[in-house]
């Protein structure tokens, strides 16, 4: 049985963030397959590649699992059962989801901000990125081009070479982004030191 509750806590506008909310999600343990009656398996969460927290995880039957994990500040053992549900794909197939134990929302992932897993908007969790600025969320937009072209991530680290194998058409494309989103988060840089020099001016 795993511990549950060591991870880190942020907030935006008072909230916790969905990252350091222990999410599980259904779609990877469908992928795992691991979502198959009568299973149990163990759940990690790690940072770093350490571990900060983990459950386990049985499934009963094919719409229910149970989830157990220990509450690591009072040693707690807390037993939860959530029902999942599924739908059918338009190309066939069907598609698994979990049902929100508070409000029956079908959603793909549960979080844990205190003693119960529940979906987000119950939990009363905030997206990382919510707390970013423009210039924020274009640097980290920029950041995903970069690893997709091969580049040092870091946009002060400039441009790198064409990936090899990979059409000039989509590196121009990618490249013309990449560049812009730069610019707007270099443009919000400079907003920024202005004004952090205006405050020292003062």
């Amino acid at each position: 049985m795993g511990g549950r509750g060591s991870g880190r806590r942020s907030s935006y506008s008072g909230k916790p963030e969905t990252n350091d909310s222990m999410p599980l999600d259904i779609r990877k343990i469908t992928r795992k397959g691991l979502l198959v009656p009568g299973s149990s398996f163990s759940w990690q969460w790690t940072v770093n590649d350490r571990q900060v927290a983990g459950i386990s995880i049985r499934v009963d039957y094919l719409e229910s699992m149970a989830l157990s994990y220990r509450i690591k500040s009072t040693g707690e053992v807390v037993e939860q059962r959530v029902q999942t549900q599924t739908s059918v794909c338009h190309l066939g197939g069907q598609r698994h989801w979990f049902t929100c134990p508070r409000c029956n929302r079908r959603v793909a992932v549960i979080y844990a901000p205190g003693r119960y897993f529940a979906c987000r908007q119950c939990g009363g969790l905030g997206y990382a990125t919510q707390k970013e600025g423009a210039g924020d969320r274009a640097s980290s937009r920029a950041d995903k081009l970069r690893k997709r072209l091969g580049w040092e991530a870091g946009i002060l680290n400039g441009s790198g070479d064409k990936p090899k194998g990979m059409h000039w058409a989509t590196y121009q494309r990618l490249k013309s982004h990449h560049d812009a989103l730069v610019q707007v988060s270099l443009h919000d840089m400079g907003r920024k030191l202005g004004f952090l020099h205006k405050l020292l001016d003062r």
